[in-house]
C-alpha cells in the first residue's frame, strides 16, 4: 500500500493529521501541500477539494479516502 496526504499550510486540522499519519502508518507515502510542485496536478487528478485528506492505494488503485483521523484509525485497524 501507498498513500498521498493532501494538506495546506494554513489548515488548522492538518498538523494533527500529519502527526497521526507519521506515527501510525508504516507504509510508503507522500505528504503534499500547496507549496509542493505537483500539488495542483494531483488535486485535479484525484478530485480532492478539502484538506486534510488521505488517499490510500493498493496496486495503484485507490482503496480508501478520508479527512478524519477516527475514520483512518478504523481503516488501519481493519
Amino acid at each position: 500500500m501507498t498513500y498521498l496526504l493532501f494538506t495546506t499550510t494554513t489548515c488548522p486540522k492538518c498538523p494533527a493529521f500529519k502527526e497521526f499519519v507519521a506515527e501510525n502508518i508504516d507504509f510508503n507515502g507522500e505528504i503534499l501541500d500547496e507549496t509542493s510542485p505537483d500539488f495542483s496536478s494531483h488535486i485535479a487528478e484525484s478530485g480532492v477539494t478539502v484538506a486534510p485528506v488521505i488517499l490510500i492505494f493498493e496496486d495503484d488503485k485507490e482503496i480508501f479516502r478520508t479527512g478524519e483521523i477516527l475514520e483512518l484509525q478504523n481503516f488501519l485497524k481493519a
